[in-house]
C-alpha cells in the first residue's frame, strides 16, 4: 500500500499546537511589566487550544510507552477534524479522544460529560470518530472491523461514573495504560500488521492538514510558548507567596505591638 508519510510523521497534539502558534502569532508581545508580574502570554483565543495540546501530549506519551506490540498514530483525519490518537494492538483497534480536565471535577452520566459543571459533547464526538475510523478501515481492508471509542480525561481531580456510556469507554489518563495492557487479545501479530499498514496508507484518510515536515518547527515554537506559560505561572505563584508572607509578617508585627500596649 502507498504510505502516508505525513500521517506517520505527525506528533501528538499537532493540530492543537498549530492552532496555538497561529493564534499567538497575532498577539502583541507582552510588556516588560506584564512579564515581570506574570501575566499569561496566552491570548483568550489560544487558551483552550493550549490546554487541549497539553492533554494530547500527555496521552501521546502514555501511548508511546506501550511498546512495539502496538502501533500508534496521532492526529488521524476524520473529516473536518482529526482523531487525537489511533492505536492498534493485539487487544484491538482504539479511537482515542482526549479532554484535558486538569484541576477539574468530572462526572459521566450516559452520553453526558460534565467538566467543572459545564456540559461537554466529548463522548458523542468520541463515538462518531470511532464510527468514521471503522468505516474508513473497512473500505481499506475489504472487511468490517470493530473500533473501540475511548475517551481519556486528563488528570481530573475526581472522576465520577454515574452511568457508563453504552459503547464508549471513559478512562482517566492514569488508568489508560494499564487498561490497554490488560484488554484480552483478539488479533494475531499478522492481523495487527495488516491493520497498521492500512491505517497509515495514503488512500485510507484525507491528507493531514499539517505536513509532517513542519512538525519540528512547530514543536520548537510550541515549546517556547509552553516555557513562557510555565514561567508566568511561577511568577504569579511567587507574587502570591510574597503577598502571603508580607501579610503574615504584618499581622505578626501588629499583634506584637498590640500585645505590648495591653501589657503596658
Amino acid at each position: 500500500m502507498p504510505q502516508n508519510n505525513d500521517l506517520r510523521g505527525r506528533i501528538a497534539g499537532q493540530s492543537a499546537m498549530a492552532a496555538v502558534v497561529e493564534a499567538q502569532s497575532r498577539r502583541a508581545p507582552r510588556s516588560a511589566i506584564a512579564r515581570f508580574i506574570g501575566v499569561s502570554p496566552l491570548s483568550a483565543e489560544s487558551r483552550a487550544q493550549y490546554r487541549g495540546a497539553v492533554g494530547e501530549l500527555l496521552v501521546g506519551s502514555i501511548l508511546d510507552r506501550l511498546g512495539h506490540a502496538w502501533d500508534v498514530l496521532h492526529g488521524v483525519p476524520v473529516g473536518e477534524t482529526s482523531l487525537d490518537h489511533f492505536a492498534v494492538g493485539r487487544a484491538g483497534i482504539f479511537a482515542i479522544t482526549v479532554v484535558n480536565c486538569q484541576g477539574d471535577d468530572v462526572a459521566v452520566n450516559g452520553d453526558e460529560l460534565v467538566v467543572a459543571k459545564s456540559l461537554s459533547d466529548a463522548i458523542v464526538r468520541a463515538r462518531e470518530s470511532a464510527r468514521i475510523v471503522a468505516a474508513a478501515l473497512a473500505v481499506a481492508l475489504g472487511k468490517e472491523v470493530d473500533v473501540i471509542p475511548v475517551l481519556v480525561v486528563v488528570e481530573p481531580v475526581k472522576l465520577s461514573m454515574l452511568a457508563a456510556p453504552a459503547d464508549v469507554r471513559v478512562l482517566s489518563s492514569m488508568q489508560l495504560e494499564q487498561w490497554l495492557v490488560n484488554v484480552v487479545a483478539i488479533f494475531t501479530g499478522d492481523e495487527v500488521a495488516t491493520i497498521s499498514s492500512a491505517a497509515e496508507a495514503g488512500s485510507t484518510w484525507p491528507q493531514p492538514h499539517q505536513a509532517a515536515q513542519k512538525a519540528r518547527k512547530l514543536t520548537h515554537a510550541f515549546v517556547g510558548i509552553h516555557h513562557d506559560v510555565r514561567t508566568a505561572n511561577l511568577r504569579r505563584f511567587l507574587w502570591v507567596l510574597a503577598a502571603l508572607i508580607v501579610t503574615f509578617l504584618s499581622v505578626w508585627v501588629l499583634t506584637s505591638v498590640l500585645t505590648r500596649l495591653v501589657l503596658n
